[in-house]
C-alpha cells in the first residue's frame, strides 16, 4: 500500500484543511509517533509545501486514511 513514488505537490495542495497520515518510521519521538497515530491537518499551502519537501528529503509517506500496520 506504500505508494511508489512519491505524492506531487498539488496532492498535498489539495488536501489543505484535511488530516492526513504519515507511514511510521525509525525515529520515536514524540512529534513522528503523533503524526503517525494521529495525524496532521493540512493548514495552508505554506504548510503543504514543507510536507512535500519533507516527504522529498526524508523519503516519508503520507496517506489519506490511517493505516495501522504500516
Amino acid at each position: 500500500m506504500t505508494p511508489k513514488k512519491p505524492h506531487n505537490k498539488q496532492w498535498f495542495i489539495n488536501r489543505i484543511g484535511k488530516r492526513i497520515y504519515r507511514k511510521k518510521n525509525l525515529c520515536d519521538c514524540e512529534a513522528c509517533t503523533t503524526v503517525h497515530k494521529e495525524g496532521l491537518v493540512i493548514r495552508d499551502e505554506i504548510n503543504a509545501d514543507y510536507l512535500y519537501y519533507c516527504q522529498l528529503e526524508m523519503g516519508l509517506r503520507y496517506y489519506d486514511k490511517k493505516i495501522e500496520n504500516l
